[in-house]
């Protein structure tokens, strides 16, 4: 028995319609994954310069080689008490933010404190490795945070919109906290 052709205005939409779906799948392939890195803070001793400079450098390098892969890049902080880190890794982490890396903290002990500019996203609760799945798949869905044009000076209409660009973030890692399963 012969195989009947379909009608031409079905020939064609099936054609645009596979064409659309290769496309489509094409694209997604060549969308890059987000970069996320894992720093952690250098062991407290207070007052000592040396090893603050050192915290800040080291995040600045990690951030600095993974834009130099991906596109869109993230970090994972874990923090000594509190989720807090050194001074000077601490202003790297708001500069990072003003230049559109979010950065996802959590603490060795467990409890958190929020920075008071509230550019860090809480990620207590959560391992190491789930913060930094939460944290790229939030890249991948919201995209890199909104940059000041001057990190260092920021207006308060930047420093509005990239709150409200982590508020999406934060979202998904209260959503991402809350998923416990009890098992007996």
């Amino acid at each position: 028995m012969p195989i009947a052709q379909l009608p031409q205005p079905i020939r064609a939409f099936a054609l645009v319609f596979l064409l659309m779906g290769t496309l489509a799948g094409l694209a997604h392939a060549a969308t890059p994954p987000p970069g996320v890195a894992v720093v952690r803070a250098a062991a407290w001793s207070p007052g000592d310069t040396v090893r603050e400079g050192a915290g800040e450098f080291e995040i600045f390098v990690r951030t600095a080689r993974l834009q130099q892969k991906y596109p869109v890049v993230g970090l994972v902080g874990v923090g000594n008490r509190h989720g807090i880190f050194v001074k000077g890794a601490e202003r790297a982490f708001q500069h990072l933010a003003m230049c559109g890396v979010p950065v996802a903290k959590l603490s060795s002990g467990g409890d958190y404190a929020p920075d008071a500019e509230e550019l860090a996203i809480d990620a207590s609760g959560l391992s190491e490795e789930h913060a930094s799945r939460v944290l790229a798949a939030c890249l991948s869905r919201y995209g890199a945070l909104p940059k000041a044009a001057n990190p260092d000076r920021p207006t308060a209409t930047e420093i509005d919109a990239i709150q409200q660009h982590l508020g999406l973030f934060r979202e998904q890692f209260r959503f991402a906290a809350g998923q416990r399963v009890a098992l007996r």
